[in-house]
This record gives C-alpha cells, sequence and structure tokens, in this order.
C-alpha cells in the first residue's frame, strides 16, 4: 500500500481490469463488497509514518472512486467514509487505522443492509405460475427468486437466456439447488417465448442522472423486445446505485481486440456495458419503494 500514493497508469489500469472481471463473474454488488474489504484488509497491513497516512487513505480512496466503470455504491460509500474519517486525522497512527476499519465495516454494514431490505421489497413480486425471464446475474435478483421459493413457498419458473457460460452456469447452479423449475434459451431466441413471458427481472449496475440504467452486456435488446411486446420490466436496484452524473461520466470500458478466425485478421471492438433508457422499465423496486413506475 505504501505503492499506491505513487500508483502508475498501468498499475491502475490493471486494478480496473480487476474490477470489471469481478463484476462480470459476481455482479456488481458482492464486488463493491470485497472492494471494501480489500480497503480493510490493506488499512490493517499498512506500514507507514503518522505524516504518510492521510495521504495513502486519500489516494486509495481516489483510485477506488474512479473505477472504470464506475461502481457507484462503491463510489458513495467510499465518499461516506472520506467524510468520516476526516475528523480523527492528526490523531495517533494506530488510532486512525482503528477508526478507519470501524468506518469502512460500517459502510460494508449498511450496504448489506440496503441489499436485505431491496430483496424483502422485491420478493412482492414474484407470483404463483410467474414465467419470469431472467437475462444475467444480478445479486438482487437471484435471491429474490430464492426466496420467494424458498421463503414464500411461490411456484414460478425461470426462462433463464444462456449469454457466456461462466455467468449463465452459476445461475444455473443456484437456481436449481434452490429447486426453481429453469427454462434454458439462447438469448436470441427470446421472441420465440414472448406469448409465455409474465415478466422480465434485471438489476443494474448504476441508474444515472439523465434517466439510463447501466446493465449488463445485451440487457439492452432484451428490454426492448420486451417493451415492445408489453412484458413488465422489473428493475431491482437500490438507492445506493443512483448516480449524481449522466450516463457520459460512468466510464464504461471499451475494448479492441485483434481477432484472427481462419484466414480473416480483424479488431473486434467490446463495450463492458449496455445503456438502457429508464422509459422502457416498468417498474422500479428499490429498498424503499413499492415498485412505482420511473
Amino acid at each position: 500500500m505504501n505503492q499506491i500514493q505513487h500508483m502508475k497508469k498501468e498499475d491502475r489500469d490493471n486494478l480496473y481490469k480487476l474490477f470489471r472481471n469481478y463484476e462480470d463473474i459476481l455482479g456488481p454488488d458482492p464486488t463493491a463488497v470485497v472492494a471494501l474489504e480489500s480497503f480493510i484488509q490493506a488499512v490493517e497491513e499498512l506500514k507507514c509514518s503518522e505524516s504518510e497516512i492521510t495521504s495513502l487513505l486519500m489516494e486509495l480512496s481516489e483510485v477506488i472512486k474512479d473505477t472504470r466503470p464506475r461502481i457507484i455504491p462503491l463510489i458513495h460509500l467510499t465518499e461516506q467514509f472520506e467524510a468520516e474519517i476526516s475528523p480523527h486525522f492528526g490523531k495517533s497512527l494506530e488510532e486512525i487505522k482503528t477508526q478507519a476499519v470501524r468506518i469502512l465495516r460500517e459502510k460494508i454494514a449498511v450496504f448489506e443492509s440496503y441489499r436485505a431490505k431491496l430483496i424483502e421489497n422485491g420478493m412482492k413480486y414474484v407470483e404463483d405460475k410467474d414465467v419470469i425471464v431472467v437475462h444475467s446475474i444480478s445479486y438482487a435478483v437471484e435471491r429474490i427468486l430464492i426466496q420467494a421459493h424458498q421463503t414464500l413457498g411461490k411456484k414460478f419458473r425461470v426462462l433463464l437466456l444462456k449469454q457466456d457460460f461462466t455467468k449463465t452456469g452459476r445461475l444455473i447452479k443456484s437456481l436449481s439447488n434452490a429447486g426453481i423449475e429453469l427454462f434454458i434459451i439462447p438469448e436470441f431466441n427470446l421472441s420465440q417465448y414472448l406469448e409465455n413471458i409474465s415478466k422480465l427481472f434485471i438489476g443494474a449496475m448504476s441508474v444515472t442522472s439523465d434517466r439510463k440504467v447501466v446493465a449488463a452486456v445485451g440487457t439492452a435488446g432484451i428490454v426492448s423486445l420486451c417493451h415492445l411486446n408489453k412484458v413488465p420490466v422489473y428493475l431491482f436496484v437500490n438507492s445506493l446505485k443512483f448516480s449524481h452524473q449522466p450516463y457520459a461520466k460512468q466510464g464504461i470500458h471499451r475494448k479492441n481486440e485483434d481477432r484472427q478466425d481462419k484466414d480473416l485478421s480483424y479488431s473486434l471492438t467490446t463495450c463492458s456495458h449496455d445503456v438502457v433508457d429508464l422509459d422502457l422499465v416498468t417498474h422500479v423496486i428499490t429498498e424503499q419503494s413499492n415498485g412505482q413506475s420511473p
């Protein structure tokens, strides 16, 4: 951590890549928790002088807030950490470290309480005989479905759209292990099943100030198809994911990759996330709300 103050661009880029990999596999919620837990570990292992700790903590805080794409709950919680740790600057090194760890643990508890309340609210929107479309990994959606089945005894089916198997495979395991009936199709075949669908459940990376939803790749097309065919779209998002900035400031990552397919060479450009107009969402459910229209 002593090197964080002098972190090179290459080091930052590698850190942001690590964030993206975690978010892609686990989803944004677990990634935010992992980041805060890593922050705690860094503070506990930090060896520096009293004159250095302030700048080191603030440097790491700035790096975390600058994730690309932006992990909005992590930014909000880190900003809260900065405000709450500042009054302790000037105290002894060990006292600052103790207070930093305490505050960060409180931030994790706050985030987990938001998640728990969202799941509790979300279960109300699962009904017997529903056929619910699920596209990508979302901690909230996954837990809502599992708890609605196991806690409330709801009987429903999930139409799971297969994409990258690393992600889809995890959902198959978790939902199957919970006893939820699954029907798995390629995501590009959804149009063939629209007449039998009750709802589409999605999560989000963030919701921006200009009414955009930053979500997993592929979400935009699926939401548009459901909206066009009058399938209700339910967005489950805790209020820590609401950004004060527009979509253009969310730092969506673009990657250019050289490909070779048989005798053809080309450069493939991909984006880390999709953008969805909030107007296409039928219901927004937060930890505080009850499914109001956006």
